[in-house]
């Protein structure tokens, strides 16, 4: 279990409609009806931040990132900046940029991935490559290499924003993140939660029409990961 203390929220921009956040690893963004334990969420943080005349467990969410996932989230302030925002991502009008850590060497150093996805018949949490699923795109990009722990760096566009989504693509491709208990991750090397973070969110503001860049560093965990093993 993660030891996850979100007292100190790390506000990495606002203006008068968004709202974004660097989230640590080990949070759920916001409590899903099926989840039956009772937990501080990220949006628990942020709430008192949101200017909604009513207020309920996802207000101001335009998009997620899973528990073991870092980095760039963004937040609707208000009802008429979550219609907004939410078009922005439902009509792929967003750049999505993460860093992830996968096992061994992957090749090309430069590839598009397009396996359909779906939801596993018998597990409603997990995703699968479908061919009945819907269309998924995942461009990489290799950072660098590291011969001796046969893992590779990658920088990754998201095109489609997909459930699990980076995670089930480079699984299927034999390369699954480092630290992924659920879709393979190698079980040799020593990482409390998976290799990924999210990194940068690109995007023409609705409301201005400015161009807004939104960027996290490495968390210290991953950068420590990386100088100790490697």
């Amino acid at each position: 279990m993660f030891n996850v203390n979100c007292s100190m929220l790390n506000v990495i921009y606002e203006d008068k409609n968004i709202l974004a956040v660097d989230k640590p690893a080990g949070i759920l963004v916001y409590y899903p009806p099926h989840f039956k334990q009772n937990e501080e969420t990220l949006l628990d943080e942020v709430f008192e931040k949101l200017e909604y005349k009513n207020k309920d467990e996802r207000t101001g969410v335009v998009h997620r990132l899973d528990r073991e996932t870092s980095g760039v989230i963004i937040f609707a302030k208000n009802e008429a900046a979550e219609i907004e925002l939410k078009k922005v991502f439902k009509e792929r009008k967003i750049k999505k940029y993460y860093v992830a850590l996968v096992s061994g060497k992957l090749e090309p150093e430069e590839g598009r991935i397009t396996i359909p996805l779906g939801r596993a018949p018998k597990d409603r949490l997990r995703v699968v490559p479908k061919a009945s699923g819907k269309p998924s795109e995942t461009l990489y990009r290799v950072l660098k290499y590291y011969p001796n722990a046969n893992v590779s760096l990658l920088e990754i566009e998201l095109k489609t924003g997909r459930m699990h989504q980076i995670r089930v693509h480079l699984s299927a491709i034999g390369h699954p993140v480092v630290g992924d208990k659920i879709y393979g991750g190698s079980t040799s090397i020593k990482l409390d939660r998976q290799f990924l973070h999210a990194k940068k969110l690109e995007f023409v503001s609705p409301f201005d029409k400015k161009n807004i860049v939104i960027e996290s560093e490495l968390p210290k965990d991953l950068t420590e990961f990386l100088d100790d093993q490697y």
